[in-house]
């Protein structure tokens, strides 16, 4: 056996802690499953909780065996401009750096996957969402991560996006936003109040999701021997201190507009203002200084609410505010490179080419999920696998295919009661549902009282 020098056994070391900081970081991002399934589960009512928890179930076992049978090939199977050509299930990997690879990427791609699901929340068939998240793991997705990461053309001409805030975030909110516009509104969405059904669960939900996001930031990397562990300490720093002043701004928004209100505060709206900054800073955390990232936060939170607010306006129905935070935001995170990386950025003095290329990305990106999505669904819908019939909506979808609701509460089944009464819906800016958030009714709050 040939005895390797003191530089070569150094290099392997630090070519072991990358493989194994990727490794650790893509077991941790899978975790990222279980904040969203409480995330969207705690947003619609309690008579469809299970089942929009199942389809992020559903997400997570096709991801995994989507990159596994194709997904990883497509995206890392060699650095041609559009598709990869090797590692289809799972060849060539073994004794390379793929295995770590594919579980930080399969990991990550279960979690777009479960951007798409918030848009057919309440309403659309189980069967009919697992063909559309079979698709998105298979192809849409990966196609994606073939042209930023895997040696693909955006790559090679100069397209920055260290975690996906365009070829992630917004790519899978236009899947949730062709899903929610060809679904429609759920039943008299614009007349009642739609409340979450447990604020306590999308609490720590984001909880979960902000001590997650780390590692799906700093995890991209890839890397932590020699400098590269700077970039993941910047990585770190930057995602806390984004998030931070995105959930800030939001309540401070919300105060203010509803500071003469009996309900001044709203815990959802925290924590959407809390994700709203983790996407907005995905695609720059690595390089950009610390205080651009509190910049980044705050400019999030104001995305995510106009974003939120005009969606309102033409009245499309997003259940989880998938299309706010994860599009909204995304759009906006996907340029930030372009103003904030202090080799390239506009604010540094290095011109407007780097905001060109971040520009070019995200409308490809809004395209190809776009036309992708419009086809699937379309066709979907021709064979009528969209959206459940109106008895099967009214019902819930827990009692249609789940054999009844998540767990019995009488507390939960006075609030699907309440429902029933035909309280106008508010158009002025205390009912905060309209933005993604909880009222507490007054009414809702004394019949589960008792009072």
């Amino acid at each position: 056996m040939q005895q390797l020098s003191l530089q070569e056994e150094l290099d392997q070391l630090g070519n072991t802690m990358d493989y194994f900081w990727t490794l650790f970081s893509g077991i941790i991002v899978l975790f990222m499953q279980l904040g969203f399934a409480f995330l969207e589960g705690g947003c619609v009512r309690f008579k469809n909780m299970q089942s929009i928890m199942l389809k992020v179930y559903l997400n997570t076992c096709i991801a995994i065996l989507a990159w596994w049978i194709c997904g990883y090939g497509i995206a890392f199977g060699g650095d041609k401009a559009f598709l990869g050509e090797d590692q289809y299930t799972g060849s060539n990997m073994d004794g390379t750096k793929h295995l770590s690879i594919f579980i930080l990427q399969a990991s990550v791609g279960a979690a777009a996957n479960s951007i798409v699901s918030g848009g057919a929340a309440e309403r659309m068939s189980i069967p009919g969402y697992g063909i559309v998240s079979i698709f998105f793991s298979a192809f849409i997705y990966p196609v994606c991560v073939h042209w930023t990461w895997g040696g693909g053309w955006l790559q090679e001409l100069g397209y920055r996006d260290l975690a996906g805030c365009g070829t992630i975030h917004l790519m899978a909110a236009i899947g949730a936003l062709v899903i929610t516009v060809v679904l429609g509104e759920r039943k008299d969405r614009f007349k009642l109040n739609y409340n979450p059904s447990n604020t306590v669960y999308i609490c720590l939900a984001t909880l979960s999701l902000y001590f997650c996001w780390i590692f799906f930031n700093a995890g991209s990397v890839m890397a932590i021997q020699g400098e590269r562990v700077f970039e993941v300490s910047r990585a770190t720093t930057n995602t806390i201190i984004s998030g931070a002043s995105g959930g800030l701004t939001v309540i401070a928004i919300y105060w203010f507009q509803n500071r003469a209100e009996k309900q001044k505060f709203s815990l959802v709206m925290m924590c959407n203002g809390n994700l709203a900054g983790l996407v907005a800073i995905t695609g720059s955390a690595d390089v950009v200084e610390l205080w651009a990232s509190f910049v980044i936060g705050i400019l999030g939170g104001f995305a995510y609410i106009g974003v939120a607010k005009l969606l309102h306006a033409l009245k499309v129905d997003d259940p989880v505010d998938a299309v706010p935070i994860h599009g909204g935001c995304g759009l906006l995170g996907a340029s930030m490179p372009g103003w904030f990386d202090p080799e390239r950025g506009i604010l540094y003095g290095h011109g407007g080419l780097q905001w060109g290329y971040q520009l070019l990305g995200t409308v490809v990106f809004i395209g190809w999920s776009l036309v992708l999505h419009g086809i699937i669904v379309a066709i979907l819908y021709s064979i009528g696998l969209m959206r459940v019939d109106d008895k099967t909506e009214e019902m819930g979808l827990d009692n249609a295919y789940c054999g009844g609701p998540a767990y019995e509460s009488e507390c939960y089944q006075a609030k699907e009661e309440v429902q029933q009464y035909q309280i106008p819906y508010q158009t002025n800016i205390t009912d905060n549902r309209r933005i993604g958030a909880s009222r507490g009714d007054d009414a809702m709050q004394d019949l589960v009282n008792g009072q």
